[in-house]
């Protein structure tokens, strides 16, 4: 028996009287069962419940592309965008999953609900992607990024995080330290009991790179180029140093401000300088 879930992965509403997210009520779905059958029973069992079907297999678009999501409704003045699995949660389905949740959360109907139903326990991180948690937003946002491109996938990182927080980015060492006081905020407050958000390696990437980025600029002349063995997918050459911005990136998400990447990108330009003729 599996159930609507809320943000959180239990049946719930979200706040309280006229505002609240509508409760669903629970659903059997049966594992390895005819998907388009599953859709069209859970549908009429919505309408059962006083929701209003908008369109079944309805196309959401945005700059990022098209994604197809089984059940659109309305209930209680709410809008829902409700997706359907029958089979079980490979990663496979997981990643096809965020990238629908990510061009719905780059549409016209970003503010929509998505709710997920699986014949399986739906995962918490597929559950927290397809909420709108500010932590599962901004990294949905990443996952348009690509490492052969280094600047670009800073620049999206500098552009997205930026719009999300209302401000605009530089590549200034001087931003760092907004950018860990904002993230330590994203990542430390998550609604689903205390628990620490699951971070995207495109996230971890997007950060790197746009942290990278401030110190190639800083030292005029640095380059990216293939880790190889060595750092993680790409590496910044700065003068006799060689870089692994999205290694410090990484550890900055799981250690936090020990880690500190404001102190690093100064360091690291800091001890450049000094070794410039």
């Amino acid at each position: 028996m599996e159930r609507m879930p809320g943000n959180s992965g239990e049946e719930s509403s979200s706040g309280e009287g006229e505002n609240a997210t509508p409760n669903f009520g629970a659903f059997e779905i049966e594992a390895g069962a005819p998907r388009p059958a599953t859709i069209l029973r859970i549908a009429d069992a919505l309408e059962a419940q006083g929701g209003e079907i908008l369109e079944l297999f309805k196309e959401v678009s945005s700059p990022r592309g098209r994604a197809v999501f089984p059940i659109h409704l309305r209930q209680g003045g709410w809008e829902f965008f409700i997706e359907v699995e029958t089979g079980p949660w490979e990663p496979r389905v997981a990643e096809s999953l965020r990238g629908r949740a990510a061009i719905l959360r780059s549409s016209e109907k970003a503010d929509a609900e998505l709710r997920v139903l699986g014949s399986n326990p739906v995962p918490d991180d597929v559950a927290f992607f397809a909420s709108q948690a500010p932590a599962a937003i901004l990294q949905l946002d990443m996952i348009w990024g690509d490492l052969e491109s280094p600047e670009e996938f800073a620049e999206l990182f500098r552009y997205s995080a930026g719009r999300r927080w209302g401000t605009e980015l530089q590549y200034s060492v001087d931003f760092l330290p907004l950018v860990e006081e904002l993230l330590t905020a994203a990542f430390d407050t998550f609604e689903n009991g205390g628990a620490r958000p699951p971070v995207l390696d495109e996230f971890v990437e997007g950060l790197g790179c746009f942290l990278g980025e401030i110190i190639r600029r800083g030292a005029s002349g640095g380059e990216w180029s293939s880790g190889g063995e060595w750092g993680e997918g790409v590496v910044l050459e700065a003068g006799v140093f060689i870089l692994d911005p999205i290694g410090k990136a990484r550890a900055f998400m799981s250690e936090g401000a020990g880690d500190s990447i404001s102190f690093y990108a100064g360091y690291a330009l800091e001890e450049h300088r000094s070794e410039s003729p």
